[in-house]
């Protein structure tokens, strides 16, 4: 479980492990990654904490190695490290730009890499990918951010193509707006939200724990919660330019917008 230090990894890390499953959590920090192993073993679940900074492929092959030699290799990967703000273009860091990239696209497919040869050895396996609506209905003022997780969405798509056969699964969880420590992380970042968006519903990391969870035990490809972002996403992927046109409408305008333009 990558992301696991707090929000939709930690909760989803929990709830794996009282759902039974042997648990990694990996992110950056050490020391919220030793809470939550703290925290599942005492409710008696399996957990261990590996820190690793997944931007680095070095530090990915290196946390992978110990992994497949202690552990041995995982059932389900859930991939759930990401960052990034919400910006217009000219308003990104060229080398934020990167960073955002970095996670979630690049680590997401620094961990897949890092396993994909022994599931497929050994024939099964889940490479679970934890994405955001601006995959589906890009919005105005996140650039850098909405582009990542589309290379998020394109990763597990692509990979289940390459999958196919194999026994390994590729899947995504797609949740709408979740309460989560980020927004208190990135002032302003709430406001820069389409309006719009609003009608779909806020989850708490538990929910969407509890979805992730559902998803695994379901075998699903592809889901999208709460249920009103589950049907209007086919809905969007199939006719997307009246989706884009009210999350603009909606959204944080460009300082040159012409106020009333359409």
């Amino acid at each position: 479980m990558t992301g696991a230090s707090s929000g939709i990894g930690a909760a989803t890390a929990l709830a794996l492990a009282t759902a039974g499953a042997e648990v990694i959590l990996v992110a950056r920090t050490p020391g919220p990654l030793t809470e939550m192993v703290e925290l599942i073993r005492f409710r008696g679940g399996r957990a261990h904490a590996l820190p690793a900074d997944l931007t680095s492929h070095s530090d990915v092959e290196d946390f992978a190695d110990q992994v497949l030699g202690e552990i041995g290799v995982p059932d389900i990967i859930v991939n759930n490290a990401g960052a990034g703000r919400f910006l217009f273009l000219d308003e990104t860091d060229p080398e934020e730009a990167v960073q955002m990239m970095a996670a979630p696209y690049f680590a997401a497919f620094f961990v897949c890499r890092a396993f994909v040869t022994a599931m497929v050895a050994r024939g099964s396996g889940n490479l679970l990918q934890i994405n955001t609506p601006v995959a589906t209905v890009p919005w105005p003022g996140a650039v850098g951010y909405a582009s990542a997780r589309y290379a998020l969405r394109g990763l597990t798509e692509s990979l289940r193509q390459d999958l196919r056969g194999t026994g390994v699964r590729v899947s995504s969880v797609t949740p709408a707006k979740v309460d989560t420590p980020y927004f208190e992380s990135n002032p302003g970042a709430a406001e820069r939200i389409p309006r719009i968006e609003k009608l779909l519903g806020t989850m708490t990391p538990e929910q969407v724990a509890d979805v992730v969870v559902s998803a695994i035990r379901r075998d699903a490809d592809d889901v999208h919660a709460p249920w009103r972002w589950a049907a209007l996403h086919p809905i969007a992927r199939a006719i997307p330019r009246p989706f884009h046109w009210l999350a603009w409408r909606t959204g944080t305008k460009h300082p040159s917008t012409v106020v009333g333009a359409v």
